[in-house]
């Protein structure tokens, strides 16, 4: 994809749900706000920064032109329009808790990853795409989930004095075993893997923001099967959920939705609406290539 059609794509999909947020969206683009080449020299993946009310938002991307490149912009864009939303509650209160710091991210992702994924051009490459958003998917919940974990074992640790890299270890291979179960149930190796946590930046920088991502990924499942079943009234229902930033909290931002976080079944239901479809369709494909 060339950058011109990468925002074309992010434009029509951002227009779905909110033409409004497609119209921030293009803000973004025309007002240059938005660093887009990998250049040597240029620190790697994504990141968009809020800076202050008024003054940001800003994007850092390395485009290169894959589909994974389309459905970052489409993520990064989504934190720039929560972003110019919520300034409007002042720099003490317009960011958005953690439980919804990636919700408008990952929702953009999602409708621009069903545009693609409907202009596959093959059965196969549809299939691949399938796969691709289940492994993302799980990533984001399964292993982020992990991570918090490790994340608890350590800072518990540290309250009985200083932690030892050896302890560290210790605990990141605890945290594997418990969402992965033993060496060979799904991966066939652990071999040299015990000291992976080091390179994972959000345990130094912010530590137990992970499962922020797990949270989102599975509200936006919800907000997705709710936004499916009516799209009446669910563009101003989200801006006000995201012009919020910090003022409401987590049950509160879900409700005018129908959604129910404080209750257990919630989450069950979201990972099987969000995940399980997608999988359940992946399946059928993969039956009908004849690969299962």
């Amino acid at each position: 994809y060339t950058w011109e059609q990468a925002v074309s794509l992010v434009q029509k999909g951002y227009s779905k749900f909110s033409p409004y947020m497609a119209e921030l969206f293009m803000n973004q683009v025309d007002q240059h706000r938005i660093d887009v080449p990998a250049v040597n020299g240029k620190a790697g993946g994504a990141y968009c920064h809020g800076v202050v009310p008024g003054i940001g938002p800003f994007q850092l991307l390395n485009f290169n032109g894959s589909k994974h490149d389309v459905a970052t912009l489409a993520h990064e864009s989504g934190h720039g329009c929560h972003f110019i939303l919520s300034s409007c509650q002042g720099h003490l209160q317009s960011h958005p808790p953690l439980t919804l710091a990636e919700t408008a991210s990952i929702f953009g992702e999602m409708i621009v990853f069903r545009d693609l994924l409907d202009s596959a051009p093959s059965p196969a490459e549809r299939l691949a795409m399938l796969m691709s958003k289940i492994d993302d998917i799980i990533n984001s919940v399964v292993r982020q989930c992990s991570f918090d974990r490790f994340e608890e074992l350590v800072h518990t640790s540290r309250k009985e004095g200083e932690v030892s890299h050896e302890d560290i270890c210790k605990y990141w291979m605890q945290a594997v075993v418990q969402y992965y179960g033993e060496e060979g149930e799904v991966f066939d190796s652990y071999e040299n893997i015990s000291h992976l946590w080091a390179y994972v930046t959000h345990f130094h920088h912010v530590p137990f923001y992970v499962y922020s991502y797990a949270f989102a990924d599975l509200v936006v499942g919800s907000l997705y099967g709710a936004y499916l079943k009516s799209s009446e009234g669910f563009e101003e229902k989200l801006l006000e959920l995201l012009k919020a930033g910090g003022t409401q909290d987590f049950v509160t931002a879900l409700s005018p939705f129908g959604l129910k976080p404080d209750d257990p079944a919630f989450w069950a239901d979201a990972l099987e609406a969000h995940l399980g479809g997608l999988m359940d369709e992946a399946e059928k494909l993969a039956k009908e290539l004849g690969y299962a």
